[in-house]
């Protein structure tokens, strides 16, 4: 699921950077901070689904980090576990609470 709360991002083509960065890494392990172009990657894996977020600014990655884990607690919260199935089941509650 996508959102572009600034309308900076660069349009949907960024989650397909995004996933064509990771997979280009090799192990199996990525960095959580990413650097591409002009844009910054960071990213938390919980229960085998990503949740990232992109910034042009240098900001600190730290809270981005705590945004996305307490957006992970809150999916969890309102959706049960977290996975690919729940999130497909609840796609308009989870796009609503981004």
């Amino acid at each position: 699921i996508y959102k572009d709360f600034r309308g900076d991002s660069g349009g949907r083509d960024v989650a397909e950077l995004f996933y064509r960065k990771l997979t280009g890494l090799p192990g199996g392990e990525s960095p959580v901070v990413m650097y591409h172009g002009d844009r910054h990657f960071i990213h938390i894996r919980h229960s085998g689904l990503y949740l990232v977020a992109t910034t042009l600014e240098n900001v600190s990655p730290f809270s981005l980090l705590e945004l996305l884990s307490r957006l992970a607690t809150l999916l969890g919260d309102y959706c049960g576990s977290l996975n690919e199935g729940t999130i497909s089941r609840n796609v308009a509650l989870v796009y609503e609470l981004l």
